[in-house]
């Protein structure tokens, strides 16, 4: 007696249904999770002031990635990066990779790292301490000149 197995193929119904649900999935996600991508900062600005989400990428001397998640209880949650440090600082090249999250009031556009006090995360503790080692360096160095212009004696 033989055996009879029986071989199914995949339909094209089956075909159909596999690429909807995987363009949906790609669409949901690109709603959700992408981000646009800003190449000025006028388009950043107008992007924070209404807390769109984006990415832009901007700096002098130390290069960040701002990326604006969305509005979270009231502010508009930033997330910045530091990507290059100052090439003649050793300190803040070892800030590259670190990031915080600034939390800013909606309709209002600051630069998330003028005031860290709204932030929190790796990159602002690093950031702090880097002024807080050249405020100490300073004092260190102009000590003298300082306890000559408090006491105003003359200079020699």
């Amino acid at each position: 007696m033989k055996e009879v197995v029986e071989v199914r193929r995949f339909d094209w119904a089956s075909w159909v249904f596999l690429a909807t649900a995987v363009l949906i999935i790609a669409a949901v996600w690109f709603v959700f999770f992408g981000y646009d991508e800003c190449s000025n900062k006028t388009c950043f600005d107008t992007a924070l002031r209404g807390c769109d989400r984006v990415k832009f990428v901007s700096g002098n001397g130390m290069i960040f990635e701002y990326t604006i998640k969305g509005k979270s209880g009231g502010f508009c949650e930033v997330d910045v990066m530091l990507l290059q440090g100052e090439l003649d600082s050793v300190d803040s090249k070892k800030l590259e990779g670190r990031e915080m999250i600034c939390l800013l009031p909606i309709g209002i556009v600051v630069s998330p790292e003028e005031d860290i006090g709204n932030c929190h995360g790796l990159l602002k503790e690093g950031l702090q301490d880097l002024v807080i080692r050249k405020l100490h360096s300073y004092l260190v160095q102009n000590l003298g000149r300082l306890n000559l212009e408090v006491a105003e004696l003359p200079s020699i």
